[in-house]
This record gives C-alpha cells, structure tokens and sequence, in this order.
C-alpha cells in the first residue's frame, strides 16, 4: 500500500512538472516569458497609427513635442508630424527605407535626404523597439505586473544617448502606454507617452 502512494505521489509530481514546462515554453516569446496575449498585436504588427507626447531631456534644457505618428510594414514608410510647439507645427518627417524627405507645410518647403543609413533606425520609433527586442533576444528583458507588461531592449545603433530602452504595455487592449529611453549611464534621455493608439 505504501509503495502505491510514493509511485501516485511521484507520478503527480512528474505530470505537474510536464504542466508546468508547457506552460512556460508557450509563453515565450525569444527567451522572454511573457503573456503572448497581450503583445501580439504589436509584435506583429503591419501598421499603425499614435498621437504621442515625446520629451528630450539634455544636460542643459528640456524639450517637449506633439507629434502624429504613422507607419506601415508594407511600404516599409513611417510619417511623423508634429502638432506642438506652434512654430514646428505642420513639420513632417517622412521616412520610406534609407530616404528621408522633410516637408514643412506652413513654408512650402520640401527637402530629399538620400541613403541616410546612419538616420534612418529612429531610436525612438515602436518599430525599431520591436525590432531591437526580437533580433537581441540576449538583451531583451521582460516581466509584468497586474496591469503592464514591461519590455526591455537595448539598441543597436552606435547612438550612446539612446541605449537602453523601457516599453510599457497594457495587458488589457494590448497597446503601449509609454517608452523610457535611456543613455549608456542608465541616464533618461527621452519620454515618450503614447495617447492614442491603433494598430492594424
């Protein structure tokens, strides 16, 4: 009778490990464990659309800007226009590959930058966090609480004063709330909140 009991006990602790191990390996995601539910929809994104409230910080001052943010996966091209401060106002920047054209609305200014490699990764896009996150497994962190999940990813770009970046997303709709980006001495450099959020 005893013998039963040690061989079921055995048995019910090998089958809650086996339970245990699978859940875990399903929730990956490179080697972050984390909810897939929630990050799907960024991670496999094709487009998206934000109104975003984005704040550089230096040694000496700090700049606050609105901008409208649009990208799309297909065409490779991401809009960004700012709303505020009033004399940047209708200011776009559009990226499609390595050419970046910089259009100001109000001035009827239209300007070409070809093969700008060293420009066109913006350390402060969503899809470059996505794209830091998912090709350095190694660096990328990930962990949540009741209400976030946060990700962790370090850049790799050469830029020193965009290293090391925080994504924060909302385990209930699945979009991000704000990114932290940090300079190589762990030092807030840029303050991104995202206010509205639609991706496709």
């Amino acid at each position: 009778m005893k013998k039963r009991t040690i061989i079921f006990i055995i048995l019910a602790i090998f089958v809650f490990f086996i339970l245990f191990i699978f859940k875990v390996k399903n929730n990956k995601i490179g080697n972050n464990n984390i909810n897939q539910d929630s990050v799907k929809d960024i991670f496999n994104m094709q487009e998206y659309e934000a109104e975003i409230e984005v704040t550089v910080i230096s040694n000496k001052n700090e700049n606050k800007y609105k901008m409208r943010k649009q990208y799309t996966n297909k065409e490779d091209k991401s809009i960004q226009e700012v709303l505020e401060p009033e004399n940047l106002k209708g200011v776009k920047i559009i990226k499609q590959g390595n050419k970046i054209t910089l259009e100001n609305t109000q001035l009827n200014l239209n300007k070409i930058f070809e093969e700008c490699n060293n420009i066109s990764e913006n350390d402060m896009d969503l899809e470059t966090f996505i794209k830091d996150f998912k090709e350095n497994p190694k660096e990328g962190k990930s962990e949540e609480n009741s209400e976030q999940i946060i990700l962790k990813a370090v850049s790799k770009n050469d830029n020193k004063y965009m290293k090391n970046k925080t994504l924060y997303i909302d385990k209930t709709t699945g979009n991000p709330i704000k990114m932290e980006i940090e300079d190589v001495n762990k030092k807030t450099t840029v303050y991104i909140v995202y206010n509205k959020v639609e991706i496709k």
